[in-house]
């Protein structure tokens, strides 16, 4: 029973390092919207006079590329906040259930693995398309590599924890 309470432990650990990761996405998402209202509204010549700053650290030295750049950013980490979302609530079902192995625990680990593959190839097409409709050529370099690789790890891991859920069942019925 050792090794269960050290990934209890470590379950807990990543958890809270889950949701801390969750609200740092959210708050970038709202930081990008926010410079994105400030380049709108230095494009109309409003009153805030934010615009400027804003494209300069967008690195755009003009109107389409701080939009598309901005645009991008909070889709992509919209993305990484939902995920961060979905992998806190497996973290809190696991919490709750005492152990990885359940049957329900590896359905929502393996859900999370497709999830981790798909949603961030997802976004990185809805940038492309955004970048595709202001006609903008220099696109950031974006790589799903990490993300496809994660996601066939935690589907591989669900295997196992269906595994486990298996033998534990197995224990249960023989010890009756």
């Amino acid at each position: 029973m050792k090794s269960l309470k050290m990934i209890q432990n470590t379950f807990r650990v990543f958890k809270k390092l889950s949701m801390l990761a969750m609200i740092v996405s959210f708050i970038a998402a709202g930081t990008a919207l926010l410079g994105l209202l400030c380049v709108i509204d230095w494009q109309s010549e409003g009153m805030l006079g934010f615009g400027r700053s804003v494209m300069a650290f967008t690195g755009a030295t003009s109107l389409e590329p701080a939009i598309c750049a901005l645009l991008s950013d909070i889709v992509l980490a919209l993305t990484d906040g939902f995920l961060f979302l979905f992998a806190w609530r497996y973290f809190k079902t696991e919490h709750a259930d005492g152990t990885p192995f359940t049957h329900s625990g590896a359905d929502q680990i393996r859900s999370l693995g497709i999830k981790t593959i798909v949603m961030p190839l997802v976004a990185v097409i809805i940038s492309a398309v955004i970048y595709s409709c202001f006609g903008v050529t220099n696109t950031p370099d974006w790589s799903n590599a990490v993300s496809v690789v994660l996601g066939i790890v935690l589907i591989l891991a669900s295997l196992v924890f269906h595994y486990g859920a298996e033998l534990e069942m197995r224990v249960k019925e023989d010890s009756r």
